[in-house]
């Protein structure tokens, strides 16, 4: 195994969603206005919930009153993304050129590799497509590729005949156990599991 497969892969690109998390998290806490945004955030919910409740209850007085809070609401909403837009520009282009990398890395002829083999099968899932997320793990070329288990059920026929044909052919590829993600998924996977937790740690999470 190398860089290119699992194991090595997988751990190569938890590493860099990592590396990811603890620099956006600690460059949004020194250029965001924190204070603000949670105040701001504070007062955003508040008045969508006051105006749901009118709405339900159909208070017409309560509404017209709200309404005329709107465009501070508005305002403040628009200055609230803006701010929060900011620290992308400073991390935005490292970051996809970052991604670009290990995607060039991980994909062979334009086919992207497996990064990562699970014990689950998770095309099982519920309104997940089959083949989305991957498929059955197949090394071959110094790569993992993910196939279907229809093309798996024809390869495990053709490598019992030639283990019985052929027992001392150099074997150029083999099936994996297990179920391999793609290399974009499970970058997406870790990269959004370690963004939650370090929004917390920095104190950059705003939702309330």
């Amino acid at each position: 195994m190398s860089i290119y497969t699992p194991p090595e892969s997988m751990w190569i690109v938890l590493g860099a969603s990592l590396l990811i998390s603890i620099i956006t998290g600690a460059v949004n806490r020194l250029v965001l206005p924190v204070a603000k945004i949670r105040r701001y955030s504070r007062e955003v919910k508040k008045f969508r919930e006051a105006m749901a409740n009118a709405k339900k209850e159909n208070n017409q007085k309560l509404i017209l009153k709200l309404e005329r809070k709107k465009k501070f609401i508005d305002r403040i909403t628009r200055e609230q993304a803006s701010s929060r837009f900011r620290p992308m520009l400073i991390y935005l282009i490292p970051f996809m050129a970052l991604f670009y990398y290990l995607n060039s890395l991980y994909s062979a002829a334009g086919i992207s590799s497996v990064a990562v083999v699970l014990p689950i099968n998770l095309s099982r899932i519920p309104f997940i497509p089959e083949g989305m997320l991957g498929g059955a793990p197949f090394w071959f070329g110094g790569y993992v590729f993910a196939i279907s288990p229809t093309i798996q059920a024809v390869l495990s026929v053709f490598a019992l005949l030639n283990h019985i044909l052929l027992p001392g052919a150099t074997v150029t590829w083999s099936l994996i156990p297990g179920f391999g993600v793609y290399f974009w998924w499970w970058y997406l996977i870790t990269n959004f599991a370690f963004a939650g937790i370090f929004q917390r740690l920095f104190g950059v999470n705003f939702e309330t």
